[in-house]
């Protein structure tokens, strides 16, 4: 019985415990970062494949644009700029975006710093052959 009373109490002290050394909040916001940066593969891949088919893999000029459902994609050799990316997408509520001169941000809302929970989307290429690159921070989430 003295062992049953203290696997129970072992029980409740492993309970109470165990979520102070297992961040699964952190974990999750983690994961949804890490969805972000594979839709972002996903629809940068997509778009460049439309964009070399339409012959659309020069710089950003007039015309260097694909329709993609109801959005007009700029493109910078046959890769959508920073400011198309994000209409490619579905961005989840806990998502909030930022823009510099060259690239997006998608950083999770409730991160613990905002600064190490995100992902960048950088597109400065000079030719059609260099991907864009996809950058992503998930140590404080």
């Amino acid at each position: 019985m003295e062992l049953v009373i203290v696997i129970v109490i072992l029980g409740i002290l492993a309970a109470t415990a165990a979520p102070k050394f297992i961040d699964l909040t952190g974990d999750a916001k983690a994961s949804v970062i890490k969805g972000v940066k594979g839709a972002l593969n996903s629809a940068v891949d997509l778009a460049h494949a439309k964009a070399l088919v339409a012959g659309k893999i020069s710089a950003a000029a007039a015309g260097q644009a694909i329709s993609v459902g109801s959005s007009n994609i700029l493109l910078n050799y046959g890769w959508p700029t920073k400011e198309s990316i994000a209409s490619l997408i579905a961005i989840d509520s806990d998502i909030v975006t930022s823009t510099s001169t060259t690239s997006i941000t998608f950083t999770h809302a409730n991160a613990t710093d905002g600064t190490e929970c995100l992902v960048t989307y950088t597109n400065t290429v000079t030719n059609s052959e260099t991907r864009p690159t996809i950058g992503i921070d998930t140590d404080k989430c």
